[in-house]
């Protein structure tokens, strides 16, 4: 016999923005598991009954916060949302990666420059942009006396060539020169942003 499904008439849906506390989002999360647990109305299997059209009717109604919302709003409210997802993520899967990633570049660059790559990797690992971006971002921080246009020059021969082409430099970092040091980071930077990105599709599948 397939079990009935939770209804989710029965929640009581939290403001969005309460989910600027921890103690909110542990809340959120507890209500989410009474949802889960509630059995006692059973999901309408077959849903071209009669009784299905009115259940759907009732969960639809419910959603009336959406309607008082402006689309800016619910846009907000929802990265809001996605913000705290992501940092749960992190809290619950990055410290081993960031542990191994230290271990495994820190003989090459101070600690300090690797911290911030690493940062900005993590950040930029979700987001949709280029590689091209992406290297120039890990490290702007690192480099602030150059421009992005300048940066962008020295994140070319990376971005546009097969991963492991390219050949770096990798003498003692205090005997590299300054346009040196900048191609070596962004060479880290290129290294660390896939295996951030092999790990989080690692927790996926």
């Amino acid at each position: 016999m397939i079990p009935p499904q939770a209804s989710i008439s029965a929640m009581t849906y939290p403001s969005l923005s309460a989910l600027d506390s921890e103690d909110s989002l542990k809340s959120f999360n507890e209500e989410l598991l009474d949802l889960l647990l509630d059995v006692d109305e059973a999901y309408p299997w077959d849903t071209t009954t009669p009784d299905a059209e009115d259940y759907f009717n009732q969960i639809e109604s419910e959603f009336s916060l959406l309607e008082a919302l402006e689309e800016s709003e619910i846009k907000t409210q929802a990265d809001i949302l996605f913000s705290h997802l992501d940092r749960c993520w992190s809290s619950g899967n990055t410290p081993n990666l960031r542990d191994s990633l230290v271990r495994k570049f820190e003989a090459l660059v101070p600690s300090s420059c690797l911290e911030t790559i690493i940062d900005q990797a993590e950040q930029l690992a979700m987001e949709n942009v280029s590689q091209l971006t992406e290297l120039v971002e890990c490290v702007k921080p690192l480099w602030t006396n150059w421009t992005e246009d300048d940066l962008e020059v020295f994140a070319r021969p990376l971005a546009y060539s097969m991963r492991g082409e390219t050949h770096i430099k990798q003498d003692a970092w205090q005997e590299l020169s300054e346009i040196e040091q900048i191609r070596f980071t962004m060479f880290i930077a290129q290294e660390i942003l896939v295996e951030v990105r092999s790990h989080r599709m690692g927790k996926l599948f």
